[in-house]
């Protein structure tokens, strides 16, 4: 996402590095995963959402920290 002033979000920024860093092969991010700025509005259903498609979600922190959480495993 970019913001009104030109910037963009942390999540943006990390979606970004982990592309260059999948390109050589040493991405800590899973495949497939959705890149999610951490004090997004409606956090939680994002992650839902991103659990119903079977991805793992990485939230990222203003300070570029993340974390990552991984769907539940189906019973």
């Amino acid at each position: 996402m970019r913001y009104p002033d030109g910037t963009w979000s942390p999540a943006s920024k990390a979606f970004d590095e982990a592309i260059e860093l999948s390109l050589e092969d040493r991405s800590p991010y899973p495949n497939r995963a959705t890149f999610l700025d951490m004090d997004a509005p409606e956090l939680e259903r994002y992650v839902a959402q991103a659990f119903e498609r079977g991805q793992a979600a990485v939230l990222v922190s203003a300070d570029g920290s993340f974390q990552i959480l991984h769907p539940p495993a189906s019973a």
